[in-house]
This record gives C-alpha cells, structure tokens and sequence, in this order.
C-alpha cells in the first residue's frame, strides 16, 4: 500500500490537531498576510469617502450577540470612519440584542476622535415595529425615535437642531448591520425605495449572496461580507482591528483543510489505478 493510500485511513484526529494548530500558532504569532480588498468593499469604503464633512450618517444596528465576531468590527471600523471624515452619527436598531454592542462600539470610536455625544453622534436604542417603524421614519425621523438612550428629546439635541433633520429624506446614506430579517433588504424596500437615500451594509457571510442582486441594481451602493469583508475595510480606513486579526489564523486553516483535500482526492484516484490494474 502506497503511502498516499495510507493517507485515505488517518487518524481525523491527526487532521484535528493540524487544524487547531493552524488556527492558534497564526493567532499567536503574526503573520500580517496580504489584504486585498473586494470591488463591493471598495464601495461601500467609497459611498462614506462622498459624503461631505458634517453630513449625517444614519447605522442601524440589526443584528444580536451570536453575530458579533462578524458585525462589531465592521460597526466600530463605519464608526471611526465617519468620525474620521467628521461627519454625524445617529445609532438605532431595529434588533433589540444589538443596541448595546453598537452603542459600546460607538463611544469607543468617539473617545478615539474627540467627539462629543448629543453633538457628533446620539444612540437612540431599539424600536419596536420593523417596516413601520422605517416608515415612520421617512414621515417623521425625531417623532419616531422621541428619545436617545439617555432619555434625552431629540428635538432638544445639537445634532438635530443645528442639522435640522426631519425624516429619512434630510439623511444622505443608511447603513444597515444585517444578521437577518429586519434588516438591508427591509431597510431597500421599505426606506431608500421611498425616501430615496443612498444604502450601504454589513452582513454575516452565509447572506452575503442574499444581497448581490441589490448591488447589482445600485439599491445598494457597498457591502461589507462577513469577517472578510470587516478586514478588506480596516485595511481601506488604514485602521487595523480585531477582523484583520482574525485573517491569518482563518487563512492558514483553509489552506490546511485545502491540503487534506487534495491529498485525500489523489489518494482515492490512486487506489481506483491500483484496483483497475490488478483487475
């Protein structure tokens, strides 16, 4: 029996240990492999780069803890952008598990740049109704949300007051964190169908296709694909975090799992040559 024959009946142990191997050596030890970022990453990376300074960005926070590892790198890398080009922030949610996260997230991002809440950016937590709430919305934006986390009217902030915002129509992009369903494609056709503002999003990597043919119709302008599409956009703001982090240990184990693949393949072709000729 030849070697790669062998190969067919190892120990998945064996196989387990390689793959852990090649997940936490990486995750020790840098290894900074290269990023290239996507054409829809770009994109979204270019829809903030358009928007002039002081403009007002709206995110909503549509996801839960479960997909963390994928949404808040990309909610903290959107935040330090926008403080980075010095626009507004508002923070909602049309997920009750997410607010919180996002709100950390978005202090955070505000510490690093100096801005001021109230002033630069406002969390006005959950609300309740999905579609209708995004209607409501587009009809009257302070009179929907009523008050941030803080218990504070909205009405009574300098982020509304000086900036005047009235609905959707006065907010020049929306972001959607999207785990699901409300989410992008509840944001598409109840809101930027409507009131007409442009649309970018994040989303885990297993809807990510759910959302190609909204790029393809320009209803949405970028996307940010799982824990990939994070690090294609840390690259692009020059702002390295936890999802660049996580490429190399991902990278190295795909590679691994790869290998064991193709050897598997010819071990089997092998085998079929050596049963055919011995027939």
């Amino acid at each position: 029996m030849s070697v790669l024959e062998k190969m067919m009946n190892i120990d998945r142990r064996i196989i387990f240990i390689f793959v852990a191997a090649a997940i936490v050596i990486p995750s020790i030890v840098r290894l900074n492999l290269p990023i290239k970022p996507s054409p829809m990453v770009v994109a979204y990376y270019k829809a903030i780069e358009s928007l002039p300074p002081g403009s007002v960005v709206l995110v909503s926070s549509d996801y839960d803890p479960g997909s963390k590892a994928e949404l808040l790198p990309m909610s903290l890398a959107t935040f330090r952008h926008c403080f980075s080009r010095n626009l507004k922030v508002i923070g909602m949610g049309l997920w009750p598990q997410g607010i919180d996260l996002t709100y950390e997230a978005l202090r955070q991002a505000a510490k690093e740049y100096g801005k001021k809440e109230g002033e630069d950016f406002v969390m006005c937590g959950y609300k309740a109704g999905a579609a209708f709430v995004i209607v409501g919305l587009g009809q009257d934006l302070p009179g929907t949300l009523e008050k941030d986390v803080r218990g504070r009217d909205l009405k009574s902030l300098p982020l509304f007051r000086k900036h005047n915002i009235r609905s959707l129509r006065d907010i020049p992009l929306v972001v959607s964190m999207s785990a699901g369903n409300p989410g992008i494609d509840t944001w598409i056709v109840y809101g930027r169908d409507q009131f007409g503002f442009r649309m970018v999003g994040g989303c885990t990597g297993v809807m990510a296709p759910d959302f190609y043919p909204y790029l393809n119709t320009g209803q949405l302008e970028g996307l940010l694909g799982a824990a990939k599409g994070a690090a294609d956009y840390e690259t692009l703001i020059k702002r390295p975090g936890l999802a660049c982090r996580m490429m190399d240990p991902q990278t190295v184990a795909h590679l691994v799992i790869i290998v064991f693949i193709v050897i598997g393949n010819i071990a089997l072709l092998s085998s079929i040559i050596r049963r055919r000729r011995k027939a």
